[in-house]
């Protein structure tokens, strides 16, 4: 009797240990959160170019080159920047040109 004692009482013992790791939530899930809640605005505008030289700058992650006089329509995500990627007579090189923020949705930035 006493050894049918002690196996039951480990088999009960091994039920309500496995019945709770069987249905235990994953302790480590590798989700990003900025996945999760990913809103990014995107903000349309236009750049025009209104030096007398053309003028090269990276927007967001893409150089182009700004013809004078002529507009460009740019969309980039909330946070992406223009940047002068050439030295000229009003910028230098790596200087940021304009931040993309809603405020400038519809908007025309003139660049000199």
């Amino acid at each position: 009797m006493n050894r049918k004692s002690v196996m039951s009482v480990m088999v009960m013992a091994a039920s309500l240990v496995s019945a709770s790791a069987v249905y235990a939530a994953p302790t480590s899930v590798h989700t990003p959160v900025n996945a999760i809640y990913s809103n990014v605005k995107m903000v349309n505008f236009t750049l025009r170019n209104d030096s007398s030289a053309p003028l090269k700058v990276k927007v967001g992650d893409n150089e182009m080159t700004l013809l004078p006089g002529k507009p460009v329509s740019v969309k980039l995500a909330t946070g992406q920047q223009i940047v002068a990627v050439e030295t000229t007579a009003s910028n230098q090189a790596g200087a940021v040109l304009a931040t993309a923020i809603p405020g400038l949705d519809g908007a025309t930035v003139s660049v000199r």
